[in-house]
């Protein structure tokens, strides 16, 4: 199955940017699998993970463990392309948000936009069509920091969201992120959210232009009548759905299953053709989750047992030393 492909205008301003600090860019690139001529056009397209990684690799590059952070407070909105506009051009904030979830298709066909809560509690979640151990930090938070950026420059308002969680760990510089955001942030949360003031939501946009609104909405209606939506790989579903049930104890395969609409034996199948089974993708991602929340937070041992679903911290500590031969306290002292 073919990538899942994303808009590059960011990643080639990051690109650019880094050249002009002097960064050996070529390597970046090279080592990301990525050919400088795929970055050129208006609005050039990636395979996500390519673009993931070449942010993390920018950030081991210039030893900036914030650079997505940093890089979102100071965006250049009129660089975006279309749905930069389609954005800007909406009556209100939450209008522009409704635009970014509904043509989401035409900027990317990696990222899923979750309004269903937008209404009734102000939330906006979000989530990317790829293997869920794939990283993408600096991009996650590039997104929920260039989103509420624009929301202030947009509105002439110093608005705070009410909460902001990431699905990732971070043990350091959480500080700052609050700082920004003006309100608590989350960190090895269950979504990527971030939860407006429904207030908010209905500051008209000082761009606002209901002509070029229609006319913008029209062409992108346009453009995903003749677009192709991908199939999600049965695969990075399960992970995800999986994920979001680890805490409560309901990561089993009937109700995934059910959940997608099909049988636990044809499930089983699905996964079988891909590879894996349904136990393999759990033992996988919680593992890799194990692994990061140990390295990269201050949550304790029950409490990263109850993330990852396990009864108590000695069922955790038992599979965790099945893993790697070590206890969770030996591996973080090491990585300390």
């Amino acid at each position: 199955m073919s990538a899942l492909t994303h808009n590059a205008v960011r990643t080639r301003e990051l690109v650019e940017f880094l050249r002009g600090e002097g960064h050996p860019v070529g390597k970046l690139l090279s080592d990301a699998g990525v050919r400088p001529q795929q970055l050129e056009g208006e609005e050039p397209f990636l395979p996500f993970e390519k673009i993931a990684e070449i942010w993390e690799i920018a950030a081991d590059i210039i030893g900036d463990d914030l650079i997505g952070f940093r890089k979102g407070q100071v965006q250049d909105m009129r660089l975006g392309g279309l749905m930069t506009y389609v954005g800007m051009a909406a009556p209100t904030l939450g209008d522009l948000i409704r635009n970014l979830a509904r043509y989401r298709r035409v900027f990317s066909d990696a990222i899923e936009l979750d309004v269903s809560e937008l209404d009734r509690d102000g939330v906006l979640s979000w989530h990317f069509r790829v293997p869920i151990l794939t990283k993408h930090r600096q991009n996650v938070e590039y997104n929920a920091t260039s989103l509420t950026a624009a929301a202030r420059k947009l509105t002439g308002r110093d608005l705070h969201p009410l909460k902001v969680t990431f699905l990732h760990p971070r043990n350091e510089h959480v500080r700052e992120f609050e700082r920004f955001f003006g309100c608590p942030v989350k960190f090895a949360a269950q979504h990527n959210s971030v939860h407006f003031r429904l207030e908010d939501l209905e500051l008209p946009l000082l761009s606002a232009d209901s002509h070029l609104h229609g006319i913008l909405q029209h062409y992108c209606e346009d453009i995903l009548s003749r677009k192709r939506n991908r199939p999600s790989e049965v695969v990075s579903q399960v992970e995800r759905l999986v994920m979001d049930r680890l805490t409560t104890g309901a990561a089993v395969q009937d109700t995934v299953a059910r959940e997608l609409g099909m049988s636990k034996r044809t499930l089983a199948r699905r996964l079988a053709d891909e590879g894996t089974s349904f136990q393999a993708i759990v033992e996988k991602l919680r593992q890799a989750l194990a692994r990061d929340y140990i390295a990269d937070s201050n949550l304790s041992l029950t409490e990263i047992a109850f993330l990852l679903g396990y009864r108590d911290a000695s069922s955790f500590s038992t599979a965790f030393r099945r893993w790697t031969g070590k206890s969770p306290r030996e591996m973080r002292a090491e990585v300390s």
